[in-house]
């Protein structure tokens, strides 16, 4: 059976798409504040908010956050900086949002929110 390039290639990167980067378990066993952080409720007309998230490891956890926070209503886009573990959002300013919904979308993929501010 002969391989090529390509073949090698798949070899090499289909695990690591199957495994991640590895830093969901870190997530998971590093010590916290068990969630501590408390956000409003209330609803919120901003054009965007910065979030500061931690367990951002690799490109694959800028992806998975650019999804999560697709799924929200009022974000039309966003941005990760994996180097300092801040997230911008852009907001829709006619659609209201959370600081709550945001964080709930940061929890859901297993990183750790720390902080959130709004750009009014």
């Amino acid at each position: 059976m002969s391989f090529n390039r390509f073949s090698m290639l798949s070899i090499a990167i289909v695990p690591l798409l199957l495994v991640g980067c590895g830093s969901t378990q870190t997530r998971a066993q590093a010590p916290g504040d068990g969630g501590a952080v408390v956000v409003s409720d209330a609803p919120v007309h901003a054009k965007g908010a910065t979030l500061r998230v931690d367990g951002l490891g690799c490109p694959m956890c800028a992806e998975s956050i650019s999804i999560l926070m697709g799924n929200i209503d009022a974000v039309t886009d966003s941005r990760v900086d994996l180097s300092t573990g801040i997230v911008h959002v852009d907001l829709d300013p006619g659609v209201a949002v959370s600081a709550a919904e945001l964080r709930s979308a940061i929890d859901d993929g297993g990183f750790t929110f720390r902080s959130i501010a709004f750009e009014k």
